[in-house]
């Protein structure tokens, strides 16, 4: 099936009760929203993924994997900062 290689199309319906993420993506223009919301998602993913091991009562050296994340959660992070066209 070709179709499912290329990508699923989700429809996100945001009501009244989300005023923040309402007025933080009317701020972003319309086609960029979608990715915006993929941004949106990645960050909840990882933040699910990491929040869920417990907090280590003395600091563990990072595994260089760790440190790729952090970065590429940094770079997440600063995507929802700009609004690009």
């Amino acid at each position: 099936m070709a179709g499912a290689e290329a990508g699923w199309r989700i429809v996100v319906h945001i009501g009244t009760a989300q005023p923040e993420l309402r007025a933080a993506l009317a701020q972003v223009p319309l086609r960029a929203r979608a990715e915006r919301l993929r941004q949106l998602a990645l960050v909840g993913l990882y933040s699910l993924h990491r929040g869920s091991a417990p907090v280590p009562s003395a600091p563990e050296p990072q595994a260089p994997e760790d440190v790729a994340l952090d970065a590429r959660r940094e770079r997440l992070l600063s995507g929802l900062l700009q609004v690009t066209d």
